[in-house]
């Protein structure tokens, strides 16, 4: 969906159809210059979380089972309803509502946002003016918020209980460049509340992440202040990298954020550690995935064969039955075009 011109779901000749299930990983990425429309009543979407950096437009009733994130220039405008959710009180879906994002519910008396089946948002009539104030993040009393001026404004968050102003942490950037044999990634926050640290997790196909390393919070809450961090990826793939933050707070809730994809055209190559090794176990990493018919032998330094096994849904984890005494060890990774030879030494 990289077309600036409107998509309704619904269009035959839209790239998407409205509704359906989506994989349980799966993030929806509205791109900035898109406009999408749901407008079609009673549709829905499951996923993992919907990131709006264009426009959305809700003109019926429809129900997304995922997180929502309305980026820096991001923006929904809800003249129908929209369910976060259904009306279990333990769904636990978010929308926050970055600095720089809007979420529009108009100026009419009807319901607009239901999260976990709690109405949240609503035009007029019946619902929490903040005091007067019409701000939208004061304590939720069972009323929806009325709109306020201009809508509500990030940075902001809302759950079944009202305004949380701790939904989400606050990203301001984050970035992923190849850089010889590695990838940098580098981004920046300007809230933080209760966070314990950033998990970076990468896939090679967008659906199925895996956790690559840690960066620890800053350790302090800060509210509009810019909190800069990096990390490397020392082994990417070749080929197509997606990269996601998981942030995580001191509760282990966590929230993913951002959504990087770097391509990376590098040689191939394998890694084993720990070197030295106790020989109960080596890890066997390549940045490739494997073909059928690959093969990984462990043999001494004289070249007498210990192991020798197909790569076929191997978890990259070499366990010795009986422990290898100390000394020097080849692991060979061997392909129809790739071959690399690792020293290893074993040491008690």
């Amino acid at each position: 969906m990289t077309n600036p011109s409107p998509y309704y779901w619904n269009n035959p000749g839209a790239t998407c159809s409205e509704g359906g299930n989506a994989s349980t990983k799966s993030i929806l990425r509205i791109p900035a210059g898109t406009t999408v429309y749901f407008n079609s009543v009673d549709d829905t979407w499951t996923g993992t979380q919907m990131e709006v950096y264009g426009t959305v437009n809700i003109v019926a009733g429809v129900t997304i089972n995922a997180n929502v994130v309305v980026m820096n220039g991001g923006r929904i405008n809800i003249s129908a309803k929209l369910t976060l959710g259904t009306g279990d009180p333990g769904c636990n879906y978010t929308l926050a509502v970055r600095t720089g994002g809007l979420v529009d519910v108009g100026d009419t008396g009807s319901d607009r946002l239901s999260i976990c089946g709690e109405e949240i948002m609503k035009g007029n009539g019946t619902c929490n003016s903040c005091g007067g104030t019409n701000s939208g993040k004061c304590a939720y009393n069972g009323s929806p918020y009325c709109e306020p001026t201009g809508g509500f404004k990030g940075p902001t968050g809302y759950y079944q209980g009202g305004y949380d102003g701790t939904l989400p942490v606050k990203l301001l950037n984050f970035a992923a460049a190849a850089e010889s044999e590695a990838v940098n990634l580098s981004w920046t926050t300007t809230t933080e509340k209760n966070l314990l640290k950033f998990v970076l997790q990468r896939s090679d196909n967008g659906i199925d992440f895996q956790d690559i390393g840690e960066v620890a919070g800053s350790g302090a809450d800060t509210d509009n202040i810019e909190t800069s961090y990096s990390f490397t990826d020392k082994a990417p793939l070749l080929g197509f990298n997606y990269y996601r933050l998981k942030s995580v707070d001191l509760d282990n809730t966590f929230e993913f954020l951002g959504l990087e994809l770097v391509k990376f055209n590098g040689s191939k190559h394998m890694t084993v550690y720990p070197n030295p090794s106790s020989g109960n176990s080596f890890q066997v990493q390549t940045n490739f995935r494997p073909a059928e018919d690959d093969y990984i032998v462990v043999s001494s330094a004289l070249g007498v064969d210990i192991l020798h096994f197909a790569v076929n849904n191997f978890d990259g984890k070499i366990a010795f039955e009986n422990k290898l005494q100390p000394g020097v060890y080849l692991v060979s990774y061997v392909s129809a075009d790739f071959k690399e030879v690792s020293r290893v030494i074993v040491k008690n």
